[in-house]
């Protein structure tokens, strides 16, 4: 049931926003600020489409696949960018706005299917919501002329106009699809969904290729048929997510998210008719307690020769997140970048593993070193077999994502995503191969190579018409003596007097890095000669589990001293900051460290801006998607125990917010189905009793605002 706000009159500045005591924002605020949300309009990597013969026998190109919302759009869409990275071509996909499809969580290329009884080649699997609830269906892109048949116009296709493609709904409920993946032969098909009972989330398994579903080429709606291959509990405490699919479709990964930091890693054998069942996956000698383990991702070997072997990134014997290689046939583990000496590792790495990508003749993996990535790659094969070397890109550095072209025999070229202080994310292209023959060693004999990219010119970097600034990595003491790591930002070459903005990231497991900032940060350097502090206190990923396990529960309060620590730091050693201008935003946990931080130190701080924040915890883990809950109550507390609830309510901004007495903006998408709306109203309504406060809520958002109408006035 909705919470019902009705009650309130709202003016409404702008479509799908609705504010109260909001003053209308200056035009010179919207043309100022207009530079800084072009440049934030980057791209996300799906990867490479699959290569399939047409009609007449041709093979089509492997183009890259990724999103990007143009000027004209309320939200993201997909396009297609040719392989040449000197083409000018970008061929638009999806034509939709909001109401029709809304937020895109994956697009994945696939060869084909024949669940309508013939042959559709290439094009993708979707997971879109259509309102930003996350309340994601999966649906099939396909082209006509890559099939053997024209479909007639099914019942509920989207319209994809004037695009060519068409967008088939395959699932038709409320409840929740999501992370799918595809097995390497293209045969089968896994995803999780709630749709058992809407709270655990549970895999299901099927043929694309084969798949003997009844449907037929006509114009009825399809249901996608699946097998269950995980037990529920009947209790909302099992969430279940896909890992790999072995090569030789015999296996499946799974890992079951009870938490953050426990998150067990179980095999299913799915090569017969069933029934199914995960067992658990133990690693020998673990020197870990098991529900302080997580398999953070597990991925098969693509080589059918090593069908047995998995490649993971696991934190099962020590504090942080390393590669190993584990053979389930014989139980032996290679440890290839686990820190600990008595482990001798291949090459051992101390900060946490990020990413991992396995192809049949090497692997590659990105190591967050203090929020900068690095780039790795180690050969199974060949002249540099099992040697661990690190790619070193000629660029200023920030964060990589990456995919590789194997499923198109093409194993040596990546794409890359790059996401720097200067650019919200641009594409580009590596060939590998060839910087293997130019392997060096460092002073201490570990293996690298420098290497340049070539950028995809359709998916360049935005040209900039405002400064950019690099962070500089700063560290100070808690009120316990624990050392934390922040980002920091200061306007100008000199260290002038400037007022201060600190931005606290959500999670609580996320972290703040290198990488480029959303639109107001550059805003808040150049227009407003504000410095920016972006705080990794404890609880936040990067540094170990050890670290992000410090604000658990009873220990919730530890990060907000966190922000007490930072704003004595500032005062005591920052001398070219004002530490008589200073104010606090953040999103999400991020919002509740906004409230908390302005219940603790109003006298410190002198204003606060909490987009979708948590500000009652018991109401908190009581309304949010079911299909969380559990993982939440793990981190925050469960509120159905008694001491626990009446700890979450003595620490509740809610409970506490009269002590607020500077004024604080709050806003809010009315459909988070995370944090919900009423959590921000709550608030606003008792805050505003005794200083401004200011109330915006974004229709059709969900958790954040995705749409270029809601991101204008936030």
């Amino acid at each position: 049931m909705s919470f019902d706000y009705s009650y309130l009159k709202f003016s409404q500045p702008a479509s799908q926003v609705k504010t109260i005591n909001v003053e209308p924002i200056p035009q010179r605020i919207f043309s100022g600020m207009k530079d800084y949300e072009d440049a934030a309009r980057g791209f996300t990597l799906f990867g490479f489409e699959r290569s399939v013969e047409t009609a007449d026998g041709q093979k089509t190109p492997d183009h890259l696949l990724v999103s990007h919302r143009p000027a004209d759009a309320q939200v993201e869409q997909i396009y297609r960018v040719p392989t040449d990275t000197q083409s000018t071509d970008l061929q638009r996909l999806t034509h939709f706005d909001i109401g029709i499809g809304r937020n895109i969580f994956d697009f994945f290329p696939i060869k084909g299917d024949d669940w309508r009884g013939v042959w559709r080649g290439g094009g993708a699997l979707m997971v879109m919501d259509f309102d930003g609830s996350e309340e994601y269906q999966l649906w099939r892109y396909w082209e006509d002329a890559y099939s053997a048949h024209t479909l007639p116009k099914i019942e509920g296709e989207l319209d994809n106009h004037p695009g060519t493609g068409r967008i088939e709904r395959l699932t038709h409920d409320g409840f929740r699809y999501n992370n799918l993946i595809i097995s390497q032969s293209d045969r089968i098909m896994a995803f999780s969904s709630n749709k058992e009972n809407k709270t655990d989330t549970l895999i299901y398994i099927m043929d694309l290729i084969g798949s003997k579903t009844g449907a037929n080429a006509d114009a009825a709606p399809f249901h996608l048929p699946s097998k269950l291959i995980t037990p529920t509990t009947g209790q909302g405490t099992s969430r279940w997510v896909v890992e790999s699919i072995s090569v030789d479709d015999r296996y499946i990964l799974l890992t079951k998210q009870n938490s953050s930091a426990y998150r067990p890693l179980y095999i299913v054998d799915i090569s017969g008719p069933g029934p199914y069942a995960p067992d658990l996956i133990t690693l020998p000698q673990s020197t870990e307690k098991e529900d302080e383990t997580a398999y953070t991702r597990s991925l098969f070997s693509r080589d059918p020769s090593k069908a047995s072997s998995i490649f993971m990134i696991t934190n099962a014997y020590g504090d942080y997140n390393a590669v190993i290689m584990y053979d389930i046939e014989t139980g032996s583990v290679t440890h290839v970048t686990s820190p600990e000496p008595h482990l001798y590792a291949l090459r051992p790495i101390s900060w946490e593993i990020s990413s991992i990508e396995v192809t049949r003749d090497r692997i590659f993996f990105c190591a967050n070193v203090e929020g900068w990535s690095k780039l790795y790659m180690m050969p199974l094969s060949d002249a540099h077999k099992d040697t661990v070397i690190e790619v070193q890109l000629e660029w200023e550095g920030g964060g990589i994502s990456f995919t590789t072209n194997a499923l198109n025999e093409k194993p040596g070229e990546l794409a890359l995503k790059l996401v720097s202080h200067r650019s919200r994310g641009f594409v580009a292209r590596l060939d590998i191969a060839s910087s293997l023959e130019h392997v060096q060693r460092d002073e201490q004999g570990n293996a690298y190579i420098s290497t340049s990219f070539s950028e995809y010119s359709q998916a360049a970097a935005a040209l900039l018409k405002f400064r950019t600034l690099p962070p500089k990595l700063i560290k100070f003491k808690s009120f316990d003596g624990l050392e934390i790591p922040a980002m920091y930002y200061h306007p100008s070459e000199e260290q002038s007097v400037a007022p201060v903005v600190i931005g606290i990231h959500g999670g609580p497991e996320s972290q703040a890095t290198a990488q480029h900032r959303v639109p107001i940060h550059g805003y808040l350097l150049n227009e407003l000669g504000c410095a920016v502090i972006y705080p990794n206190v404890r609880g936040s990923s990067g540094y170990g589990k050890k670290y992000m396990a410090a604000d658990d529960v009873e220990k919730r309060e530890d990060s907000v001293k966190d922000i007490g620590a930072l704003l004595d730091h500032v005062d005591k050693n920052m001398k070219w900051l004002d530490s008589k201008r200073i104010a606090v935003m953040g999103g999400s946990y991020g919002g509740y460290m906004v409230f908390a931080s302005l219940i603790h130190f109003s006298s410190k701080l002198t204003c606060g801006v909490a987009n979708f924040g948590i500000a009652h915890w018991p109401s908190f883990l009581q309304n949010t998607a079911a299909v969380r809950r559990a993982a939440r109550r793990r981190e925050y507390g469960d509120e159905t125990i008694p001491e626990i609830r009446e700890f979450l309510e003595r620490i509740s901004p809610l409970n506490n917010a009269s002590k607020i007495t500077v004024p604080l903006s709050i806003a809010h998408g009315d459909k988070d189905s995370r944090v919900t709306v009423e959590e921000a109203i709550r608030m606003w309504e008792i805050v505003s009793e005794n200083v401004h406060a200011e109330l915006m809520v974004c229709e059709q958002e969900g958790h954040g605002a995705l749409s270029s109408a809601a991101c204008a006035t936030n």
